[in-house]
Protein backbone atom coordinates (compact mmCIF):
# COMPACT_ATOMS: atom_id res chain seq x y z
CA UNK A 1 0.00 0.00 0.00
CA UNK A 2 1.75 3.09 -1.13
CA UNK A 3 0.59 7.05 -1.07
CA UNK A 4 3.18 8.59 -2.89
CA UNK A 5 0.91 11.92 -2.39
CA UNK A 6 0.97 11.96 1.32
CA UNK A 7 4.41 9.84 1.58
CA UNK A 8 2.57 7.33 3.77
CA UNK A 9 4.08 3.85 3.05
CA UNK A 10 3.44 0.22 4.43
CA UNK A 11 6.16 -0.43 6.88
CA UNK A 12 7.29 -3.50 5.41
CA UNK A 13 7.74 -1.98 1.92
CA UNK A 14 9.54 1.10 3.76
CA UNK A 15 11.80 -1.10 5.92
CA UNK A 16 12.98 -3.13 2.88
CA UNK A 17 14.07 -0.06 1.17
CA UNK A 18 15.63 1.16 4.03
CA UNK A 19 17.64 -1.92 5.82
CA UNK A 20 17.17 -4.71 3.48
CA UNK A 21 14.65 -7.61 3.50
CA UNK A 22 17.25 -9.90 6.51
CA UNK A 23 17.00 -6.65 8.51
CA UNK A 24 13.61 -5.87 8.12
CA UNK A 25 13.22 -9.18 9.44
CA UNK A 26 14.31 -8.64 12.28
CA UNK A 27 13.89 -5.48 13.10
CA UNK A 28 10.29 -6.56 12.87
CA UNK A 29 10.37 -9.41 14.81
CA UNK A 30 11.74 -7.16 17.57
CA UNK A 31 9.06 -4.69 17.38
CA UNK A 32 6.44 -7.74 17.71
CA UNK A 33 8.28 -8.73 20.89
CA UNK A 34 8.11 -5.14 22.09
CA UNK A 35 4.52 -4.24 21.24
CA UNK A 36 4.11 -8.18 23.11
CA UNK A 37 5.60 -6.89 26.00
CA UNK A 38 4.15 -3.92 26.24
CA UNK A 39 0.45 -5.36 25.75
CA UNK A 40 1.04 -8.31 28.35
CA UNK A 41 2.51 -5.12 30.82
CA UNK A 42 -1.01 -3.42 30.35
CA UNK A 43 -3.15 -6.22 31.14
CA UNK A 44 -1.35 -7.02 34.38
CA UNK A 45 -1.69 -3.80 35.34
CA UNK A 46 -4.81 -3.39 34.97
CA UNK A 47 -5.38 -7.04 36.92
CA UNK A 48 -3.84 -5.61 39.65
CA UNK A 49 -5.51 -2.90 39.77
CA UNK A 50 -8.98 -3.91 39.95
CA UNK A 51 -8.23 -6.72 42.39
CA UNK A 52 -6.95 -4.13 44.56
CA UNK A 53 -10.04 -2.06 43.84
CA UNK A 54 -12.88 -2.94 43.03
CA UNK A 55 -13.25 -6.68 41.98
CA UNK A 56 -11.54 -8.26 44.86
CA UNK A 57 -12.88 -11.08 44.88
CA UNK A 58 -11.55 -12.21 41.62
CA UNK A 59 -8.44 -13.95 41.11
CA UNK A 60 -5.39 -11.59 38.78
CA UNK A 61 -5.75 -14.18 36.36
CA UNK A 62 -9.17 -14.99 35.65
CA UNK A 63 -9.03 -10.99 34.80
CA UNK A 64 -5.99 -12.06 32.94
CA UNK A 65 -7.89 -14.70 30.96
CA UNK A 66 -10.74 -12.93 29.92
CA UNK A 67 -9.45 -9.46 28.93
CA UNK A 68 -7.28 -10.78 26.41
CA UNK A 69 -9.96 -13.24 25.38
CA UNK A 70 -11.57 -9.79 24.41
CA UNK A 71 -8.86 -8.47 22.82
CA UNK A 72 -8.65 -10.95 20.52
CA UNK A 73 -11.81 -10.67 19.73
CA UNK A 74 -11.89 -6.87 19.31
CA UNK A 75 -8.28 -7.96 16.75
CA UNK A 76 -9.08 -10.52 15.12
CA UNK A 77 -10.37 -8.37 12.11
CA UNK A 78 -7.49 -6.01 12.23
CA UNK A 79 -8.88 -2.49 12.16
CA UNK A 80 -12.32 -2.43 12.06
CA UNK A 81 -13.68 -3.07 15.79
CA UNK A 82 -10.36 -1.47 17.45
CA UNK A 83 -11.07 1.95 15.28
CA UNK A 84 -14.53 1.96 16.56
CA UNK A 85 -13.43 1.32 19.79
CA UNK A 86 -10.91 3.99 19.51
CA UNK A 87 -13.43 7.07 18.88
CA UNK A 88 -15.82 5.54 21.59
CA UNK A 89 -13.44 5.40 24.48
CA UNK A 90 -11.90 9.02 23.14
CA UNK A 91 -14.99 10.73 24.84
CA UNK A 92 -14.32 9.17 27.71
CA UNK A 93 -10.74 9.84 27.69
CA UNK A 94 -11.61 13.47 27.64
CA UNK A 95 -14.59 12.70 30.65
CA UNK A 96 -11.06 11.72 32.71
CA UNK A 97 -9.02 15.15 32.04
CA UNK A 98 -12.02 17.08 34.05
CA UNK A 99 -11.15 14.89 37.11
CA UNK A 100 -8.00 16.45 37.91
CA UNK A 101 -9.79 20.28 37.68
CA UNK A 102 -11.77 19.41 40.56
CA UNK A 103 -8.38 19.08 43.08
CA UNK A 104 -6.48 22.26 41.51
CA UNK A 105 -8.21 24.20 44.16
CA UNK A 106 -7.72 21.84 46.94
CA UNK A 107 -4.35 21.24 46.75
CA UNK A 108 -1.45 22.96 48.64
CA UNK A 109 1.42 24.66 46.32
CA UNK A 110 4.09 23.85 48.93
CA UNK A 111 3.58 20.48 47.75
CA UNK A 112 5.29 21.11 44.14
CA UNK A 113 7.82 23.43 45.52
CA UNK A 114 10.89 23.80 44.13
CA UNK A 115 9.96 23.18 41.25
CA UNK A 116 13.04 22.61 40.02
CA UNK A 117 15.96 21.34 42.67
CA UNK A 118 18.41 19.46 41.08
CA UNK A 119 18.95 19.36 37.07
CA UNK A 120 20.96 16.08 37.59
CA UNK A 121 17.98 14.27 39.02
CA UNK A 122 15.24 16.15 36.99
CA UNK A 123 17.46 14.47 33.25
CA UNK A 124 17.76 11.10 35.29
CA UNK A 125 14.39 10.92 35.74
CA UNK A 126 13.27 11.55 32.39
CA UNK A 127 13.89 7.71 30.61
CA UNK A 128 11.48 6.45 33.22
CA UNK A 129 8.62 8.57 31.76
CA UNK A 130 9.21 6.77 28.40
CA UNK A 131 6.82 3.98 29.35
CA UNK A 132 3.98 6.25 29.80
CA UNK A 133 4.05 7.54 26.00
CA UNK A 134 5.28 4.45 25.01
CA UNK A 135 3.30 2.55 22.04
CA UNK A 136 2.59 5.76 19.96
CA UNK A 137 5.52 3.96 17.58
CA UNK A 138 2.19 2.22 16.18
CA UNK A 139 1.55 5.00 13.95
CA UNK A 140 3.97 3.86 11.23
CA UNK A 141 1.60 0.81 10.87
CA UNK A 142 -1.74 2.26 11.49
CA UNK A 143 -1.47 5.17 9.60
CA UNK A 144 -0.67 3.64 6.01
CA UNK A 145 -3.82 1.24 6.79
CA UNK A 146 -6.42 3.67 7.33
CA UNK A 147 -8.95 4.52 3.98
CA UNK A 148 -9.07 8.75 4.78
CA UNK A 149 -5.19 9.73 4.92
CA UNK A 150 -5.63 13.38 4.56
CA UNK A 151 -5.86 14.47 8.32
CA UNK A 152 -3.46 12.12 9.74
CA UNK A 153 -0.36 14.07 10.52
CA UNK A 154 -2.55 16.75 12.36
CA UNK A 155 -4.68 14.22 14.07
CA UNK A 156 -1.43 12.35 15.04
CA UNK A 157 0.18 15.80 16.50
CA UNK A 158 -2.69 16.52 18.47
CA UNK A 159 -3.03 13.21 19.71
CA UNK A 160 0.43 12.94 20.92
CA UNK A 161 -0.38 16.69 22.42
CA UNK A 162 -3.54 15.76 24.50
CA UNK A 163 -1.67 12.62 25.77
CA UNK A 164 1.63 14.51 27.18
CA UNK A 165 -0.89 17.08 28.33
CA UNK A 166 -3.60 14.91 30.39
CA UNK A 167 -0.20 12.41 31.73
CA UNK A 168 1.59 15.79 32.76
CA UNK A 169 -1.60 17.24 34.34
CA UNK A 170 -2.79 14.36 36.13
CA UNK A 171 0.85 13.89 37.58
CA UNK A 172 0.93 17.66 38.47
CA UNK A 173 -2.61 17.33 40.53
CA UNK A 174 -1.62 14.14 42.18
CA UNK A 175 1.70 15.88 43.65
CA UNK A 176 -0.22 19.11 44.25
CA UNK A 177 -2.92 17.44 46.14
CA UNK A 178 -0.87 14.54 48.32
CA UNK A 179 2.61 15.53 47.92
CA UNK A 180 5.36 14.05 46.13
CA UNK A 181 6.54 12.03 48.76
CA UNK A 182 3.23 10.17 49.40
CA UNK A 183 2.47 9.87 45.77
CA UNK A 184 5.85 7.86 45.07
CA UNK A 185 5.33 5.49 47.88
CA UNK A 186 1.71 4.77 46.37
CA UNK A 187 1.18 2.01 44.14
CA UNK A 188 -1.76 4.14 42.46
CA UNK A 189 -1.87 7.74 43.42
CA UNK A 190 -4.42 9.39 41.51
CA UNK A 191 -6.62 6.16 41.84
CA UNK A 192 -6.11 7.21 45.90
CA UNK A 193 -7.28 10.46 45.00
CA UNK A 194 -9.90 9.72 43.03
CA UNK A 195 -11.01 7.37 45.77
CA UNK A 196 -10.52 10.62 48.14
CA UNK A 197 -13.30 12.69 46.09
CA UNK A 198 -16.58 12.89 47.64
CA UNK A 199 -19.57 14.32 44.98
CA UNK A 200 -22.81 14.92 45.99
CA UNK A 201 -25.16 13.50 43.10
CA UNK A 202 -22.65 10.16 43.15
CA UNK A 203 -22.48 8.10 46.21
CA UNK A 204 -18.87 6.65 45.20
CA UNK A 205 -17.08 8.39 42.57
CA UNK A 206 -14.50 5.33 42.22
CA UNK A 207 -16.13 2.46 40.74
CA UNK A 208 -17.35 5.21 37.91
CA UNK A 209 -13.81 6.52 37.66
CA UNK A 210 -12.68 2.51 37.18
CA UNK A 211 -15.17 2.29 34.86
CA UNK A 212 -14.15 5.12 32.38
CA UNK A 213 -10.25 4.52 32.89
CA UNK A 214 -10.48 0.27 32.21
CA UNK A 215 -12.37 0.93 29.08
CA UNK A 216 -9.35 3.22 28.22
CA UNK A 217 -6.64 0.68 29.39
CA UNK A 218 -8.45 -1.89 27.20
CA UNK A 219 -8.72 -0.06 23.98
CA UNK A 220 -4.91 0.63 24.95
CA UNK A 221 -3.95 -3.26 25.15
CA UNK A 222 -6.40 -3.74 22.15
CA UNK A 223 -4.28 -1.38 19.50
CA UNK A 224 -1.05 -3.24 20.70
CA UNK A 225 -2.53 -6.47 19.99
CA UNK A 226 -2.78 -5.22 16.50
CA UNK A 227 0.82 -4.05 16.45
CA UNK A 228 2.25 -7.45 18.05
CA UNK A 229 -0.24 -9.43 15.70
CA UNK A 230 0.54 -7.37 12.23
CA UNK A 231 4.54 -7.39 13.16
CA UNK A 232 4.44 -10.92 14.06
CA UNK A 233 2.88 -12.15 10.82
CA UNK A 234 4.83 -9.81 8.74
CA UNK A 235 8.01 -11.57 10.43
CA UNK A 236 6.54 -15.08 10.76
CA UNK A 237 4.58 -14.79 7.11
CA UNK A 238 1.70 -16.46 9.19
CA UNK A 239 -1.92 -15.38 8.33
CA UNK A 240 -2.78 -12.45 10.56
CA UNK A 241 -6.19 -14.04 11.75
CA UNK A 242 -3.60 -17.23 13.23
CA UNK A 243 -1.20 -14.66 14.02
CA UNK A 244 -3.57 -13.24 16.26
CA UNK A 245 -4.47 -16.33 18.04
CA UNK A 246 -0.89 -17.47 18.93
CA UNK A 247 -0.03 -13.42 19.93
CA UNK A 248 -2.83 -13.74 22.40
CA UNK A 249 -1.91 -16.63 24.09
CA UNK A 250 2.20 -15.30 24.40
CA UNK A 251 0.45 -12.24 25.43
CA UNK A 252 -1.58 -14.30 27.94
CA UNK A 253 1.84 -15.82 29.49
CA UNK A 254 3.37 -12.92 29.56
CA UNK A 255 0.83 -10.92 31.78
CA UNK A 256 0.84 -14.12 33.87
CA UNK A 257 4.55 -13.75 34.71
CA UNK A 258 3.71 -9.79 36.20
CA UNK A 259 1.50 -10.80 38.78
CA UNK A 260 1.69 -9.21 41.39
CA UNK A 261 1.92 -5.22 40.54
CA UNK A 262 5.95 -5.44 42.50
CA UNK A 263 6.87 -8.07 39.85
CA UNK A 264 5.53 -5.87 37.04
CA UNK A 265 7.15 -3.16 38.17
CA UNK A 266 10.42 -4.70 38.22
CA UNK A 267 10.00 -6.41 35.14
CA UNK A 268 9.53 -3.32 33.04
CA UNK A 269 12.15 -1.67 35.33
CA UNK A 270 14.20 -3.67 33.54
CA UNK A 271 13.28 -4.54 30.11
CA UNK A 272 11.65 -1.08 29.40
CA UNK A 273 15.26 0.74 28.32
CA UNK A 274 16.18 -1.68 25.99
CA UNK A 275 12.87 -1.50 24.17
CA UNK A 276 12.77 2.53 24.40
CA UNK A 277 16.54 2.13 23.16
CA UNK A 278 15.60 -0.20 20.46
CA UNK A 279 12.84 1.78 19.43
CA UNK A 280 15.11 5.50 19.23
CA UNK A 281 17.86 3.71 17.49
CA UNK A 282 15.13 2.39 14.90
CA UNK A 283 13.78 5.95 14.52
CA UNK A 284 17.02 7.83 13.92
CA UNK A 285 18.37 4.84 11.37
CA UNK A 286 15.46 5.22 9.21
CA UNK A 287 15.66 8.63 9.38
CA UNK A 288 19.28 9.39 8.72
CA UNK A 289 18.95 6.53 5.85
CA UNK A 290 15.62 7.62 4.48
CA UNK A 291 17.19 11.61 3.92
CA UNK A 292 20.42 9.68 2.34
CA UNK A 293 18.51 7.87 -0.13
CA UNK A 294 16.69 11.09 -0.92
CA UNK A 295 19.67 12.91 -1.60
CA UNK A 296 21.03 10.04 -3.88
CA UNK A 297 17.52 10.03 -5.81
CA UNK A 298 18.35 14.16 -6.23
CA UNK A 299 22.02 13.47 -7.62
CA UNK A 300 20.62 11.40 -10.11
Amino acid sequence: MNNSGLNFVEYTQASEELFGKFLTKIFTLLFSINFLFLEGAVISGLANELTFSTVKFLSPYVLIFLTTLLIYYNSVDGLKIIARLSELVFYLTIFIFLIPIYFINKGDVTNILPLVNNYSSLITAVPTTFFAYSGVELSIVIIPLITNKMGAKGAGIAACIFTTVLYTFITFVTILYMGWRLTSQLQYPFLYLVATTEIAVISNFEPLFIFIWGNKIFQTAACMHFGATYFFSEATKIPYKKSCFISSLIVALVALLMVPEYKRSSLTDKVMPYLVLYIFIWLIAAYILSLYKKVKRNEK
